[in-house]
C-alpha cells in the first residue's frame, strides 16, 4: 500500500527546542461550531483575539477540507504542536488509520517531538525526530484542535495525539473518511499516489500544459488531484466565478489568455482563502462561496444562481456572468 509505514528508529525524547512562533495569526478552523471555552485553549501565551479566532465556527458543515482550509491547519501545528514531546497516542478509531496499526503509532511516537511540517495538495505531514513523518489526511470532515483538559475531548476525536506538558493536539473526523499514517518519505509518497502539483507551486508554463494536454469540462480538470493538488469542489467554483468561465465548457474551447486568466484567478482565491484562515466568514462579499446553494443570488449581478453536476460533484455558478464558451 502506497504510504505504508517502514520498521525506523525509535524518537530521542532528550532533544529540546523552544516553541516556534513564526506565525502568529487566528488559528484553527470554521468548520462546525465549537464547544471548547477560552480557559481551554492553549497555550496560555495566546492573545485574546487571537483566542476568539480559534472558537469561531461557522455551520457550514458540508465543506470539506481543501488547500486553503490544510494550510490553515498546518500553520495551527506550527503554532500548537511543534517541539513538545509526545507523551503518549491514543487511537480512538483505528479506521482512519493507513498502514500502520494502533499499536505501532503509539510506539513509534512516543518520546517524539514534531519538528516541522509540509502540505501538499489536501495533505499535511509533520516531520518528527526520529526521522519520519506522521501523515495526516482530512477527508470529508476532518479538523484539528489544540486543547488543555483530556475531559474536554471533542466528540469525534479519532487520534489523540498526548504531550508531556498536559495539552493534547485532537485530530478530529466525524465521518471518519480522513487518513492517518506514517511515512519515512514524503517525496515517495507524492510519487506513489501520483499527485500532481499543489496548486500554490505550479507555474503558468505548467499549467497552460495541462490544460493543453488533457480533454474535459474545465471543473473536471481543476479537480483533478493527479493533475492539480489541493483544489477541491468548492473553490473550483469559485475560481471559475472569478474568471467568468461556465464550469462545463470544454477545455478545448478556451483561448490561451483565458486560460491564463484561470491561472491567476487560483492563485489569488486561494491565497486570499488562506489569509481569511478558511473562515467564510471573512471571505469577500463578492466571492460565491458564502452564497452557494438553492435560491440564493449572485453576488455581482443578482440573478439567481444555476447548479448541474459534472464529474459526479454538484458545481454552482451564475448563467449570466459564466457563459458557457463553444
Amino acid at each position: 500500500m502506497a504510504g505504508a509505514f517502514r520498521p525506523m528508529s525509535f524518537c530521542s525524547s532528550t532533544s529540546h527546542h523552544g516553541l516556534n512562533t513564526a506565525w502568529d495569526g487566528d488559528l484553527f478552523n470554521n468548520r462546525r461550531n465549537s464547544s471548547i471555552s477560552l480557559e481551554d485553549i492553549a497555550p496560555l501565551s495566546f492573545n485574546k483575539d487571537v483566542t476568539q479566532a480559534i472558537l469561531h465556527a461557522t455551520n457550514d458543515v458540508n465543506a470539506m477540507p481543501e488547500l486553503p482550509d490544510v494550510e490553515t491547519f498546518k500553520r495551527y501545528v506550527d503554532r500548537t504542536s511543534l517541539h513538545r514531546r509526545i507523551s503518549g497516542v491514543d487511537v480512538r478509531s483505528a479506521y482512519v488509520l493507513k498502514g500502520v496499526s494502533m499499536d505501532e503509532l503509539a510506539r513509534r511516537l512516543k518520546g517524539c517531538r514534531f519538528e516541522s511540517s509540509r502540505r501538499h495538495g489536501k495533505h499535511l505531514f509533520v516531520r518528527t525526530d526520529g526521522d519520519f513523518w506522521l501523515r495526516l489526511h482530512f477527508g470529508m470532515t476532518g479538523s484539528l484542535r489544540y486543547f488543555k483538559h483530556e475531559q474536554r475531548t471533542p466528540r469525534h476525536t479519532r487520534v489523540l495525539f498526548v504531550f508531556a506538558n498536559g495539552h493534547r493536539l485532537a485530530v478530529e473526523d466525524q465521518r471518519k473518511f480522513g487518513e492517518v499514517g506514517l511515512l519515512k518519505d514524503v517525496d515517495e509518497f507524492l510519487k506513489k499516489r501520483a499527485l500532481g502539483r499543489d496548486a500554490l507551486d505550479i507555474s503558468l508554463p505548467q499549467f497552460k500544459e495541462i490544460f493543453g494536454k488533457h480533454r474535459g469540462a474545465v471543473k473536471t480538470i481543476l479537480l483533478n488531484q493527479k493533475l492539480i493538488a489541493g483544489i477541491g469542489n468548492i473553490y473550483a467554483d469559485e475560481i471559475l466565478f472569478r474568471a467568468r468561465i461556465h464550469p462545463a465548457t470544454q477545455v478545448s474551447a478556451l483561448k490561451e489568455k483565458t486560460v491564463a486568466k484561470l491561472f491567476r484567478a487560483a492563485r489569488d482565491i486561494l491565497k486570499k482563502a488562506i489569509d481569511a484562515k478558511a473562515d467564510m466568514d471573512r471571505m469577500p462579499k463578492s466571492w460565491l462561496l458564502p452564497r452557494r446553494g438553492k435560491g440564493r443570488k449572485c453576488p455581482r449581478c443578482g440573478r439567481e444562481l444555476k447548479s448541474t453536476t459534472i464529474g459526479g460533484r454538484t458545481a454552482w455558478f451564475c448563467a449570466q456572468c459564466q457563459k458557457r464558451a463553444h
